[in-house]
């Protein structure tokens, strides 16, 4: 899809707590978007009125990169503290899973089994329908990112300085291989790319790309991210940092082909790429940004509160993006 152009506010909303992760956007439009004081909200992508919210009655605690998951169902599966709780299309409530630390935000390639991390460092694999835990795997002592998958069996998480293959084998997973650069701690989710090139982001000096088989592509200079990074589907990898820049990679090569910014001040959001390679992310200095793909600028709009939520696109081209002070901002 499209996002926008022009860089004006369509709407915005203030939800209660300090903070405010990440939206999602159902299939219907509708934006699903949890506030840091434990409330989801269902916003009209119109307007940005809410249709429904859900109280989970346990705030956030401040992480911004969780958000709810919706399947192609329509279930919503929101991730709220230790539990993962499963709602309906209009937020009943269907199920809970309480896990043993802090769950981060959910994935799922067929809508049946989804596949869920947690900051003790397990990913499980539960079933989408029962709530049933089908298998869990630890993989290191303190996880930030949440897991990836391919799709076909292979599911991909980051743990401590680690990058980790698992494979899913029904019911139950093993580790396949475990890629450590030895190059700080990692503090994002892996990107995936569609060739099974794996990027790891970490807080060291480097971008690093493994191969699927777990041997070491490519390594890029960069410094410390917290931005988890994206891949279109051509191979392009972009890989935001605190330099306030957005690397663009070849994930074949590790070439860097371009790069946007400096915007003057970190950039811990994640980058979002529309279907015509515009560019949007938020900055630490509290504004949000839009360029074309020769690098000129679109816009800059100042949004109040640092922005560290990650953003996403409506399906008529609004870029939706939460900031540190709970306010929520549609933007054409």
């Amino acid at each position: 899809m499209s996002g926008p152009t022009r860089g004006t506010i369509r709407w915005q909303r203030r939800l209660e707590g300090a903070t405010t992760p990440g939206p999602v956007v159902g299939a219907d439009g509708t934006v699903f978007i949890a506030s840091n004081g434990g409330v989801l909200h269902a916003l009209d992508p119109a307007d940005g009125h809410d249709k429904w919210t859900y109280d989970t009655k346990d705030p956030v605690g401040g992480d911004l990169s969780i958000s709810p998951l919706v399947l192609r169902d329509g279930t919503i599966l929101l991730p709220s503290g230790e539990d993962l709780i499963a709602l309906s299309p209009s937020g009943r409530p269907l199920w809970t899973k309480e896990f043993t630390s802090r769950v981060t935000s959910p994935v799922s390639f067929d809508g049946t089994r989804v596949y869920v991390g947690t900051g003790d460092g397990t990913v499980s694999a539960v079933d989408t329908a029962s709530g049933r835990l089908v298998w869990t795997v630890d993989t290191g002592t303190t996880s930030y990112g949440s897991v990836v998958t391919d799709g076909h069996g292979r599911v991909y998480t980051t743990a401590d300085s680690s990058l980790i293959a698992l494979d899913d084998q029904g019911g139950s997973a093993r580790i396949a291989w475990r890629g450590d650069p030895h190059d700080d701690i990692t503090e994002v989710s892996a990107g995936l790319a569609p060739d099974g090139t794996v990027l790891l982001g970490t807080n060291g000096r480097a971008e690093w790309a493994y191969h699927p088989d777990g041997k070491l592509a490519w390594q890029a200079p960069r410094v410390i991210t917290y931005s988890s990074p994206v891949v279109t589907a051509t191979g392009l990898a972009y890989v935001a940092d605190h330099s306030g820049q957005v690397h663009v990679f070849d994930v074949h090569t590790g070439h860097e082909t371009t790069h946007y910014g400096p915007i003057g001040a970190q950039i811990w959001s994640s980058t979002i790429v529309d279907r015509t390679y515009h560019l949007y992310f938020g900055g630490e200095n509290g504004h949000a940004y839009g360029y074309n793909p020769d690098g000129t600028r679109l816009f800059d709009l100042a949004l109040g509160g640092k922005v560290d939520s990650y953003p996403a696109l409506t399906g008529d081209g609004a870029l939706v993006i939460g900031s540190r002070d709970g306010l929520v901002t549609a933007i054409d």
